[in-house]
């Protein structure tokens, strides 16, 4: 496929990068412009205090981050840690390992775990622990359970040392380790033979090794997490999620407020420090409220319709084509995100700024086809049966994009029920696959496309894409090692997602950043969620 005029290419990066890691690209911003999340400076004064108040979209539904995915991630990014992370640039690189080695053969991968690390509850981190939380992680997340099928043992060498022993090459086994959504966060053993698969039941199960420890929780009221005296940071400079970890603030605490409008108020007023999740038509307003800094970042995400493979109407290829052809993308992201600087109509599930953007099936994207649409819901013999079509205002840019299209749909001839719910009810209710039709989530930026999630977890994220090609080549994927090849089997997979149609990508969207001129320290660019360590409150 021809890249579109003005977009950053394979090529280009390939050209413009000098370290592409273990088969992925140097992911921040090109062309002179700051990367991702660079090192951050100390304090002014060097000294550390006060409360970051954070406010939030609402209630997460658990903190267990082994069970669930963006939301609790970004929560518990300060709490929880993981054998691996990424760097500015998107390269997997050791956090709670010491040293890493790979046999001749790429079947064994030994990993010394850091010595001296302690979990919040007291106890030392040693590879018992390592090994019963990258089990059961492997057990609950379809990241994990793809790794794990490569993986003929997993074993404590000794009380300091883990090892994968795999049944053939898997090149992305540090990119999974590094994956910071549904995390292989590292927990004591204790608390991963209690939990079983289940989600954590007790807050006294909120236990990592990160800066700042779990505190406690009052529902509807607050999450506080505070610093952790007996933290043991990297010693290299902060590089992205990577490297040295400063816990200047005393506590973080995060405010669960639904409402958008008191979000923006309570930021206006001073009563957080950061707000979660405004929507961009408040970027004027806010970029003219005194205290607050504004910013633009660089696209990092996209709304998403998941349709269900397993539900009697979404399981019809051609009523999935006509939901493909009804729906006009570019009032969707404009309701959604709000135009402008904020958007761009692109077709490339992996984002323009990585080496595998593609526009590989690009003449099924935005398809704006009313008559095609209706031709094919004949052709499907839909009957006017209502499609259960599951969204939340908690993510405004969900609640309007579903809106929008709702009224397409409908323009077309599908009757659609608009199920309005709160997340924490619509990510339980997407797991079960008679409860639903269609779901409208976003999918944030990731380095590799084995982090697709479709892709990357095989048939098992809900809505249950399990075309037997398209997995065949999502194998083939994760396991291979060379870019060239990596790249090809990406295009394929890619313009098969536009011609099996397990989901539609509405178009990428930037978000804006606000927070408090007290913050200090606040990296250059999020594309994956803020890290609340290297944060600090000026006077």
């Amino acid at each position: 496929m021809t890249p579109r005029r003005g977009t950053m290419t394979r090529r280009n990066v390939m050209q413009g990068s000098a370290a592409l890691g273990a088969g992925f690209a140097a992911a921040g911003m090109l062309g002179g412009l700051p990367r991702a999340m660079a090192a951050q400076e100390d304090p002014a004064d060097g000294t550390p205090g006060g409360t970051l108040r954070v406010g939030t979209i609402g209630e997460p539904v658990t903190l267990d981050e082994h069970t669930t995915t963006t939301f609790t991630a970004e929560l518990m990014y300060p709490v929880y840690e993981t054998l691996f992370t990424y760097d500015a640039e998107y390269n997997a690189v050791p956090e709670l390992v010491d040293t890493h080695t790979v046999s001749e053969d790429g079947l064994t991968h030994t990993m010394t775990i850091r010595q001296g690390i302690t979990f919040h509850n007291g106890e030392p981190l040693t590879a018992a622990d390592v090994h019963a939380s990258v089990t059961r992680w492997a057990a609950i997340s379809g990241v994990g359970k793809n790794l794990f099928d490569a993986v003929d043992e997993f074993v404590e060498v000794d009380e300091s040392t883990v090892e994968f022993r795999l049944n053939r090459p898997y090149g992305t086994i540090l990119i999974a380790l590094a994956h910071n959504t549904q995390a292989c966060t590292i927990h004591p053993k204790s608390i991963m033979d209690a939990a079983g698969e289940t989600p954590f039941t007790d807050d006294s199960m909120v236990v990592g090794t990160g800066p700042y420890r779990f505190l406690e929780r009052q529902a509807d009221a607050y999450i506080r997490l505070e610093r952790f005296d007996d933290f043991v940071s990297r010693e290299e400079p902060t590089n992205g999620y990577a490297g040295a970890k400063h816990a200047w603030v005393d506590m973080i605490e995060y405010i669960p407020v639904p409402d958008v409008a008191a979000r923006v108020a309570g930021l206006q007023a001073g009563d957080y420090h950061y707000a979660m999740q405004i929507p961009n038509d408040q970027y004027e307003v806010l970029s003219g409220s005194p205290g607050i800094v504004a910013n633009i970042r660089v696209p990092s995400n996209f709304e998403v319709f998941f349709l269900n493979w397993r539900s009697p109407l979404m399981g019809n290829l051609a009523l999935r084509q006509a939901f493909q052809a009804a729906l006009d993308h570019e009032p969707i992201l404009t309701a959604a995100r709000g135009g402008g600087d904020f958007t761009r109509l692109d077709p490339g599930w992996m984002m323009q700024q990585t080496a595998f953007y593609t526009t590989s099936g690009d003449e099924f994207y935005n398809v704006n086809d009313p008559d095609l649409a209706k031709a094919k819901l004949e052709e499907a013999g839909y009957d006017g049966t209502p499609l259960r079509f599951m969204t939340t205002q908690e993510y405004p840019s969900f609640y309007a994009a579903s809106v929008i299209a709702q009224q397409q749909l409908e323009a077309v001839g599908f009757v659609i029920d608009l199920q309005v719910i709160d997340w924490a009810t619509l990510l339980e209710r997407r797991g079960q696959e008679g409860e639903w039709d269609v779901f409208c989530t976003s999918h944030g930026f990731v380095p590799d496309p084995s982090q697709i999630t479709m892709v990357g977890q095989l048939g098992t994220y809900p809505g249950w894409y399990d075309s037997e090609a398209t997995l065949e080549l999502s194998r083939e994927l994760l396991a291979e090692t060379d870019f060239e090849t990596r790249y090809a089997l990406w295009e394929e997979i890619q313009h098969n997602i536009y011609t099996e149609i397990p989901s539609i990508k509405v178009g990428d969207a930037s978000e804006g950043s606000y927070y408090s001129e007290q913050v200090g320290g606040w990296p250059a660019t999020v594309e994956r969620g803020v890290p609340y360590w290297n944060l600090w409150l000026n006077e």
